[in-house]
């Protein structure tokens, strides 16, 4: 188990993500300490205390509000601040442009107090918001990840399960690229048991690929239509993602990280499987992609590197 100090975890922002992504890791007893930093001192101090009532029923743990002080010597901060989607219905460039603000002041706070852990980002949208942070926050790259499609290829599991009839869990495949609507479903890497997607019984009955696709990418902006935000599955994906920073597992998540060549790309931060560990990502995985998924990856690509430098040129 990791020493007290490398099982502290900061979540910056408590607002509806950062809250239940604490709730989540006091229910798993993921780390020995949580503490959440946000600009409504008043709101920050109740959501602790509420958190830290639930704590006898679980796994030890304590909770506190604090400061960017206390994310000094924390194994993982969680980036959750920001302007949640779909919020006045503003355009995606305008949510960026928005959260890309809040990110750095709050990367230079983090800059004053030394801070040396894992920054992970969950706000939206994820992918260039991780890229300006990996530019900015002067940690090794490996140490600056997103949540990335971690959420997206649950989502696919969950479809593909139903669709078949079988347990999430026994569905093996991967959304990579933007975590957005140019995410790339890897259908000739998908597995039921062991056995290529397309060889499982009762997989010709799948509806046509294109539009279980379609049903991954409308599933969040689904959820926040009907009410408003999209809180427990982020939530849970953040959870795993930080068990593995912090047990050091090596576990393959397919979280949002700068390519450096892999696929024939660079310069931008997107969703592929990656092996985590302590320090971040200790491997960038490069799947095996047939024709048409490498040229939506690129295309995907280019969403991302397009956002960014029309942010950056204002």
């Amino acid at each position: 188990m990791p020493s007290s100090i490398q099982s502290k975890i900061t979540i910056i922002g408590a607002g509806t993500v950062g809250v239940t992504c604490a709730y989540s890791l006091v229910l798993k007893g993921t780390a020995q300490e949580i503490v959440l930093i946000n600009r409504d001192p008043k709101k920050t101090e109740g959501e602790a205390s509420d958190l830290q009532h639930a704590v006898p029923l679980g796994q030890p743990v304590k909770v506190k509000a604090g400061d960017y002080k206390d994310a000094a010597d924390s194994a993982v901060v969680i980036f959750a601040a920001g302007v949640p989607s779909g919020d006045k219905g503003e355009s995606r460039l305008e949510l960026l442009e928005k959260n890309a603000a809040v990110l750095r002041e709050c990367l230079e706070r983090l800059k004053a107090e030394q801070f040396n852990g894992v920054l992970l980002i969950a706000s939206n949208p994820v992918d260039v918001l991780t890229y300006i942070a990996q530019q900015d926050s002067g940690l090794p790259h490996s140490q600056v990840i997103g949540s990335g499609t971690v959420i997206d290829t649950n989502r696919l599991r969950t479809l593909l399960g139903e669709e078949l009839g079988i347990e999430a869990r026994s569905v093996h495949g991967y959304i990579i690229g933007e975590h957005g609507d140019s995410s790339v479903a890897v259908w000739s890497g998908a597995q039921v048991a062991g056995m290529p997607l397309a060889r499982y019984p009762g997989s010709e009955a799948l509806p046509p690929r294109e539009e279980l696709l379609k049903r991954v990418r409308q599933a969040g902006p689904e959820v926040l239509e009907l009410k408003g935000n999209t809180c427990y599955a982020i939530a849970s994906c953040i959870e795993r993602i930080c068990e593995a920073i912090l047990r050091n597992e090596q576990s393959v998540l397919t979280i949002s990280t700068r390519l450096n060549g892999e696929y024939g790309l660079d310069e931008v931060c997107l969703s592929t499987p990656c092996v985590l560990g302590e320090k971040g990502v200790i491997k960038v995985l490069e799947l095996p992609l047939d024709e048409t998924e490498a040229k939506d990856l690129k295309k995907s690509a280019q969403v991302l590197r397009n956002a960014f430098q029309e942010t950056a040129s204002k």
